[in-house]
């Protein structure tokens, strides 16, 4: 038998879902897919309020992926919202866009032409723990 992948997830998936926040349908469903595959639960967002009204609702998550340039309320403005909420502020977020963008408090910004750096970076990020006061 062979060297374990090191790439492979931990056997126990994180309770909390993954947070995916994307304009782009397409993208969007095959990463939810993707993730599922891989033994993460996901709940999915269409934009930045959408996900917004998911957290402020109640909603949880492991990690935050999120888009920068999307409808009604972009990635910054959420990330903005969402670290001013005590409740959603320790969440981790993996920033997946197709342009230029720095979030210097993002786990890491990720363009969409590298979908395994995403799913390497979703993994470490969703074993961080959550920070507590």
């Amino acid at each position: 038998m062979g060297q374990p992948d090191e790439r492979a997830r931990a056997a126990v998936p994180p309770i909390e879902p993954v947070l995916l926040i994307d304009d782009n349908d397409g993208l969007r469903e095959a990463l939810a897919r993707l993730l599922e595959s891989r033994g993460y639960r996901v709940v999915c967002a269409r934009d930045g309020q959408e996900g917004w009204e998911y957290l402020e609702g109640g909603g949880c998550a492991c990690v935050i992926v999120l888009d920068i340039r999307m409808p009604r309320l972009d990635g910054r403005v959420f990330r903005k919202k969402q670290l001013e909420r005590k409740e959603s502020a320790s969440i981790p977020v993996v920033v997946f866009t197709a342009s230029e963008a720095e979030m210097p408090d993002a786990v890491a910004v990720i363009r969409k032409t590298d979908p395994q750096a995403l799913l390497d970076t979703i993994d470490r990020a969703a074993s961080i723990p959550a920070l507590t006061d």
